[in-house]
């Protein structure tokens, strides 16, 4: 089984399940009943093109769901990982303290209680929204080749993050809880091409009769510049301080990318140091875009850079501040031509390994 993230997939999977758990106000769900009582179940579709590795393209199904449905937000801690140690925090999901906060109710009781950490979490929500029941196939209109795709329950993960007490600094030396979160998806059964990048590319998903699709124009990867830079084997070195940077080159079609910088801290230990979306500092005068970091902001170790380089719909979908059902944002129609919700498109990852020595 091959379990690979895809940062630009991640951010928009994950972001309006992090505004949902991320609200501090306390609100009563059953208030809102009456104005969404009548609201339909619909899909949200994410279909992502590996350019560089294929068969690790995946296609992310939903069915959506409304804050009232207590079958999905039941309160409870159904896959059993809460933990009293860590999550007997109360309702409010802190710990009480001498100085601000006093303990409220389900605090320090012993049990799982609504709205402490894993109770209704990420990992006990996804399998039950995701969609494991359509026909999902991608085909080369260029050459008229098909690609079957499959569900699988482990298709992809991403980790998550969570502040503990400053007394359970043992976690992992920071005070921080790191959990890598798996969900399903639909994945190649086979694909024994590479992606052409003057090829155009169809997603077609079939739902009980109803015929979703969505074109993709893949983008090739980055290239990093690094013909002034000493290399040992596929690694960069360098030294500590100074103003010291390197360059990678995009197309001019790519006019933004995902940058994920990790720490190498052993044979089975990779930190992520950040991760975050950029754009190009400049353009040659062919139309390449020309994109930096600068090397002596890192402290000494090893380091691996991740360029993902989307197709430029992918690219908008996730840097769009517009409604998900704005066409301009959607690609995805069914054969009325109804926007469907979601993102089909491409990624192009492409990594360099970096060493900064100290002084």
């Amino acid at each position: 089984m091959k379990i690979k993230r895809h940062p630009f997939l991640l951010h928009s999977a994950i972001a309006l399940t992090a505004v949902f758990l991320g609200c501090q106000e306390d609100l009563n769900i059953a208030e809102f009943a009456d104005e969404y009582g009548e609201y339909q179940s619909e899909l949200r579709i994410e279909a992502i093109l590996d350019v560089v590795d294929p068969m690790s393209s995946v296609v992310r199904v939903d069915r959506s769901i409304v804050v009232t449905d207590t079958t999905i937000f039941n309160g409870r801690d159904d896959d059993g990982d809460w933990d009293v140690r860590y999550d007997d925090v109360g309702e409010d999901g802190m710990k009480a303290d001498d100085e601000f906060l006093e303990p409220d109710e389900g605090e320090d009781n012993g049990l799982p209680d609504p709205g402490e950490p894993h109770v209704d979490e990420l990992d006990e929500i996804l399998p039950q929204i995701h969609d494991s029941t359509l026909t999902v196939v991608l085909k080369d209109l260029t050459t008229g080749r098909t690609y079957d795709f499959t569900w699988h329950t482990l298709a992809d993960s991403f980790t998550v993050t969570t502040d503990v007490q400053e007394d359970l600094v043992e976690v992992n030396g920071e005070g921080q809880l790191i959990e890598m979160i798996t969900y399903g998806a639909y994945k190649p059964v086979a694909f024994d091409d590479s992606v052409a990048f003057n090829h155009e590319y169809e997603f077609v998903l079939t739902d009980n009769g109803r015929r979703i699709s969505a074109r993709v124009y893949p983008l090739p990867p980055a290239v990093f510049e690094l013909e002034d830079h000493i290399l040992v084997d596929d690694t960069l070195q360098i030294v500590a301080g100074g103003l010291q940077w390197f360059d990678w080159t995009t197309v001019p079609e790519a006019t933004v990318h995902w940058v994920l910088v990790e720490e190498i801290l052993g044979p089975d230990t990779v930190e992520t140091v950040t991760s975050h979306p950029s754009a190009p500092v400049d353009q040659r005068e062919d139309g390449t875009w020309v994109s930096r970091d600068i090397l002596s902001l890192y402290f000494p170790g090893l380091y691996r850079w991740t360029i993902s380089v989307p197709s430029r719909a992918y690219g908008a979908y996730v840097y769009s501040q517009l409604p998900l059902r704005d066409e301009q944002v959607s690609n995805f129609r069914d054969q009325d031509g109804n926007v469907v919700l979601g993102i089909a498109g491409s990624a192009a990852a492409t990594t360099q390994y970096v060493r900064i020595l100290p002084l």
